[in-house]
């Protein structure tokens, strides 16, 4: 018999996305682990880099042979094959689900909006917030969504009377109808009443889309709470939208129709508004992957719609999903990413961590950034990059993201060494010895830590050696060398 019983030792289970887990190395004793990749990633560099056959290729061939599901987003006609490529590697083509016209995967935002909604209400702020995300790009391609002279407030004005005018209408539909439809949107939009006088024209009542879905909306069943909703949108367009001038109710109006037009037609329609739907964003948490193969460059105005909407129910799938039944983390990749960022992703990035969402852009320069978004868009895209915990820079000449890069590491305290030695007509003098006058000294200095040839005078890659490098920053972490930051190797492959 012995004194002591011996507790059995059970071995720790290996959990492949424990937040500390490493999914690469940077170099020695650097690991970009599962946290910091749920911690957002933001890459800088150059054309002709490296940073999308570098650092965001290791990243992505990273993640995916970590197991997460997720969103690929393409700009480029040959991001599909690079990302497929990527996917193969990991050997995960069985994951692997190509959005575009000649595939079968085919989505309704709507339905998957109504099935996630709890209350009519709910659907439309959210189906409203959504068409005003979509819209902000087509107000960003035209230069601004003002059209009415004044700037900055007319141009926030619009877009408020253009976010009523949508919530009001997407609620008539939500209780007028079972199915919602962008088309049924836009011909309630065109159909309400443009003056006071033909609100009370039997001829505009018979003809009017519009009116049906509110008189069908006021008998359908309300409790309390949504018949006061109703009510507003009842008052709104009956007695307010008929009010406006002509010339803010065009502006208004185009404001969002431009939008559910687009949503109504060809490609957007068919992949968005399927009638047989076979994927949803809940699908990435049990590991599906999707290549959005809209690119920009290609599709133009309708792929860059197309990718926002995704990237917005997606960002609404994660933000809603139970991380303690499901934690498997989940990514959303974009190279060339100014041409796809709207408000909205500053706003998700603040909660990513939370939702295990790997978020990994890459851009050419913050100037590229706030040139996207607007010339009073600074502080915004700021915004965005501080909650980007990881940072790489690769070769690069903007001198905004060189700024930046200075900024963001600081500066450091050098010891600078000084002297001065009077010469005279005897040029003798230094053999003989030290003349009289002569002075020296030490003074300390705050510099930069990084300088601006640090950044452009890194390896941009190819051949023979295909290494490119990049400086590498981790918010919060000491690296090997002691600092926040190190200039590493990156393989291309």
């Amino acid at each position: 018999m012995t004194l002591f019983n011996r507790r059995k030792q059970h071995k720790r289970r290996y959990d492949p996305w424990d937040l500390s887990a490493p999914l690469l190395y940077w170099a020695d004793g650097a690991p970009w682990t599962v946290g910091d990749s749920c911690m957002g990633t933001q890459v800088f560099g150059s054309t002709g880099s490296g940073k999308s056959s570098g650092s965001m290729a290791a990243m992505c061939r990273a993640m995916l042979r970590a197991g997460y599901g997720g969103l690929f987003l393409t700009v480029k006609p040959e991001d599909r094959d690079t990302y497929v490529g990527y996917v193969r590697d990991a050997k995960r083509l069985d994951d692997l689900l190509v959005f575009s016209p000649d595939h079968g995967v085919r989505y309704n935002f709507i339905a998957d909006e109504q099935q996630n909604s709890a209350s009519p209400v709910g659907l439309a702020e959210n189906l409203t917030a959504l068409l005003m995300t979509v819209s902000e790009l087509g107000d960003r391609k035209r230069g601004g969504g003002g059209g009415g002279g004044g700037g900055q407030d007319n141009e926030r004005y619009f877009r408020l009377e253009a976010s009523r005018l949508a919530r009001n209408g997407l609620l008539a539909l939500v209780l007028s109808r079972q199915t919602i439809t962008i088309p049924d949107l836009h011909r309630l939009i065109v159909t309400a009443p443009q003056s006071l006088e033909q609100v009370a024209s039997a001829s505009w009542r018979e003809d009017s889309f519009c009116y049906q879905c509110l008189q069908a909306a006021e008998q359908s069943p309300k409790s309390e709470s949504l018949r006061a909703d109703f009510e507003l949108a009842l008052t709104y367009f009956l007695r307010e939208w008929p009010a406006l001038s002509p010339r803010t109710r065009s502006v208004v109006q185009s404001t969002l129709t431009s939008t559910t037009d687009l949503l109504s037609r060809g490609a957007a329609r068919d992949m968005l508004s399927s009638p047989t739907p076979n994927v949803s964003p809940d699908m990435m948490h049990d590991g599906a992957i999707m290549i959005a193969d809209f690119p920009v460059l290609l599709y133009r105005d309708v792929g860059a719609m197309i990718q926002v909407i995704l990237k917005f129910m997606w960002q609404r799938a994660h933000a809603r999903r139970d991380i303690a039944k499901n934690h498997r983390p989940t990514f959303i990749v974009a190279d060339e990413s100014q041409m796809l960022l709207v408000d909205a992703d500053q706003d998700f990035q603040a909660i990513a961590r939370s939702t295990r969402t790997a978020v990994v852009y890459a851009t050419q320069s913050v100037s590229g950034m706030i040139d996207a978004l607007g010339p009073n868009s600074e502080a915004q895209v700021h915004s965005l990059l501080a909650n980007m915990q990881t940072r790489l820079c690769h070769q690069q000449t903007d001198i905004r993201t060189v700024e930046y890069m200075q900024q963001l590491i600081g500066r450091r305290r050098q010891l600078l060494m000084s002297g001065n030695q009077p010469r005279d007509a005897n040029w003798l003098a230094p053999l003989i010895g030290p003349e009289p006058g002569g002075s020296a000294g030490f003074g300390e200095q705050w510099e930069y830590e990084l300088q601006a040839s640090d950044l452009n005078s890194l390896a941009k890659g190819g051949p023979p050696h295909f290494v490119t490098e990049a400086i590498a920053y981790q918010g919060g972490k000491r690296l090997p060398n002691g600092r926040t930051w190190m200039r590493v190797p990156i393989r291309q492959r």
